[in-house]
């Protein structure tokens, strides 16, 4: 499997961390217990063999960063998260044309492990899907990091936050799909976004009946894309960093980690 690291993002006048960056510069760059913050991600990726061929957007070989033995392949931002997520996914298909599973990692997580790769990997593979989506339990988040703020969802059964790993089949993103053509055509619009989920999800969401499956299964009805909702064990896996105090949460972690 490859992996996509999302690396795009910079710092704005308004952003949470521009006191610990300057503006204008990669968010994936600041600096964390000794180290930018994305290299924390791509030292995660280097230690587990499951991945091959690694590719980051929004970065150059001229930041340094490197993924040990794995070639890394740079890419230039391609503007929003969606046509980034586009683009690294062609890059995907001509580094590896038969390619039908193809991570994407943001950048800002620096408490991931080989470990957490490995399990979700894994549990890829039990299925074949073309979209892995990682949901995390609000008590699961919340017993490891009490004070992380994460934003949650109330579904029928559980109250959750996404994860910020998750695998696609890279061909979703060609123009092929039937997914793309509709998502591509609602990015920049929030009527046309609404209408992509439907009246009745909304309310099934409002009023807690909505389980993941359920949710599951509409994206597969509107959107012809069929994915799944993987429950994580792991909070570290959507414990990204947007705010300062989320910063000072992830370097205290990294900081008490043996041999960093």
């Amino acid at each position: 499997m490859d992996a996509i690291i999302g690396a795009g993002g910079i710092a704005k006048p308004d952003d949470p961390l521009l006191g610990l960056l300057a503006q204008g510069e990669p968010k994936a760059l600041l600096p964390i217990a000794g180290k930018p913050m994305a290299q924390w991600a791509l030292d995660a990726v280097a230690a587990t063999d499951r991945i091959e061929n690694v590719v980051v957007i929004g970065l150059t070989p001229e930041h340094g960063l490197h993924c040990g033995a794995k070639p890394v392949h740079y890419m230039r931002s391609a503007g929003s998260i969606f046509d980034n997520a586009r683009a690294g996914c062609a890059r995907v298909l001509e580094l590896n044309p038969e390619s039908t599973r193809t991570l994407w990692v943001s950048a800002d997580l620096p408490l991931l492990t080989p470990a957490m790769f490995n399990w979700f990997i894994d549990r890829t593979m039990e299925s074949e899907h073309e979209l892995y989506y990682q949901i995390i339990e609000q008590s699961v988040m919340e017993s490891r990091f009490p004070a992380c703020k994460r934003t949650y969802t109330r579904l029928k059964r559980k109250t959750v936050c996404g994860g910020d790993v998750s695998a696609i089949n890279p061909n979703v993103a060609s123009g092929a799909h039937p997914a793309f053509g509709k998502i591509s055509a609602a990015r920049k619009s929030v009527a046309k976004q609404a209408a992509l989920v439907g009246l009745r999800p909304l309310l099934l969401l409002l009023t807690r009946q909505l389980t993941s499956d359920r949710a599951a299964a509409i994206v597969r009805k509107r959107l012809g894309l069929h994915g799944v909702f993987i429950d994580t064990p792991y909070p570290e896996m959507g414990m990204d960093v947007d705010k300062p105090e989320q910063y000072e949460i992830a370097r205290h972690e990294l900081e008490r980690r043996p041999n960093r």
